[in-house]
């Protein structure tokens, strides 16, 4: 299925005139953004699409991969006719729009990864690994759930937020499921990065999934900025300085 045929639910939210375009991480959904959503009301009109396969947006024969993934946001975007967004994702959300911006079909004013694992690191790397080897075990599933507790999410944040979205992630299709850790070696994040021209910030968590040093090599002008008080889902726990770090970082880019 070509990705502009495909049938995305999405919620639109905020009342600025910048586009701002919020993509989920893998086997989540865009409602995760509706704090953050809430924080930047003024200043963007803000699109959170479910992807494919993810929240009300039904898989209906879409193969999911990481670049035909990051061609369902352009083509959302080329739809409806989003000037110069500005392309916000978390987790492989923010790897997708990474990918989106090196793909030469928009021109994105900004782009914001929020933990994406783009280039990831050892310790993401292993674990992705990890997943791939449980995929053919019976309790696949709960083996996931299990080890994303740990993983994503510090022991302060193990609250009914941790339990809601770790059954969301656990429920998600096995096409979805079995995507990321089957495809992810298939990253080249030196072949797409240094093709994005627009201006780009990276927001880590208390253990960044992503390799600052290697992402700043590949884009020169990358912004970093670490929340070490959170895990993971920092969109979620930590809106209110991500809000303030996204405000501050495009203060010049949206006006260009």
């Amino acid at each position: 299925m070509a990705s502009d045929e495909v049938k995305l639910h999405f919620e639109v939210s905020g009342s600025g005139d910048i586009p701002l375009i919020c993509t989920h991480g893998w086997a989540c959904n865009g409602g995760q953004f509706a704090g953050l959503s809430r924080l930047l009301a003024r200043d963007f009109r803000i699109f959170q699409p479910d992807l494919p396969g993810h929240g009300q947006s039904p898989l209906n024969g879409f193969l999911p991969g990481f670049e035909r993934y990051a061609d369902v946001i352009v083509d959302f975007a080329l739809k409806h006719r989003l000037e110069r967004p500005v392309l916000l994702g978390h987790s492989m959300g923010g790897v997708l729009s990474l990918i989106a911006a090196a793909s030469g079909r928009l021109q994105p004013r900004a782009v914001i990864n929020l933990d994406g694992s783009l280039p990831a690191t050892e310790k993401t790397l292993a674990g992705q690994e990890r997943i791939r080897s449980w995929l053919e075990e019976p309790d696949f599933r709960e083996r996931l759930v299990r080890y994303l507790r740990i993983a994503f999410f510090r022991p302060s944040e193990r609250d009914a937020r941790c339990e809601a979205i770790l059954q969301t992630m656990g429920s998600a299709p096995d096409a979805v499921l079995r995507f990321l850790p089957e495809q992810v070696d298939g990253l080249h994040p030196d072949r797409s990065l240094p093709k994005i021209s627009a201006p780009v910030l990276y927001i880590g968590s208390v253990a960044p999934r992503f390799d600052a040093q290697k992402a700043a090599a590949f884009i020169p002008h990358l912004q970093l900025e670490q929340i070490s008080g959170t895990g993971h889902f920092l969109q979620i726990y930590a809106a209110n300085p991500v809000a303030a770090s996204i405000r501050n970082f495009l203060k010049p880019a949206v006006g260009g």
